[in-house]
């Protein structure tokens, strides 16, 4: 009985786990780079790159993931190639980078004219350069 007391007081409670995600989201700026740099890797030191939704107006939550916009003239226009490219970001943003493997992006790519019509959809855009 003792033993199972102990780790019962060593296990973390869900309100803690939940603080601690909540601060790492609220870290995004530190991690957002990564992805910039692995998305320029692949499409081109033209791609811009952008932070939207809850990151950029401020209103993140716990269960907020940080959409990042990529725009770029070399975006395939294929859905397939699209979700392989969204992966190669990531994977090259983690493996390269120093992107935690679980930290929650979602990345959505654009071309200049998919972008032109999509960027009256976010209230808000905040460019990352590096």
């Amino acid at each position: 009985m003792r033993r199972r007391e102990e780790a019962l007081r060593r296990k973390p409670s869900l309100e803690k786990l939940l603080v601690e995600l909540y601060r790492r989201l609220r870290q995004w700026r530190l991690y957002v780079g990564a992805v910039a740099k692995a998305a320029r890797d692949l499409l081109g030191p033209d791609t811009r790159v952008y932070v939207v939704g809850g990151a950029a107006e401020n209103r993140l939550t716990v269960l907020s993931d940080i959409d990042i916009v990529v725009v770029s003239k070399n975006v395939p226009r294929d859905e397939r190639k699209k979700l392989y490219l969204r992966l190669d970001i990531k994977d090259r943003a983690v493996t390269l980078y120093g992107l935690p493997w679980d930290y929650p992006v979602d990345i959505h790519l654009y071309s200049e004219e998919e972008f032109e019509k999509a960027r009256e959809h976010y209230r808000r855009m905040i460019e990352i350069k590096s």
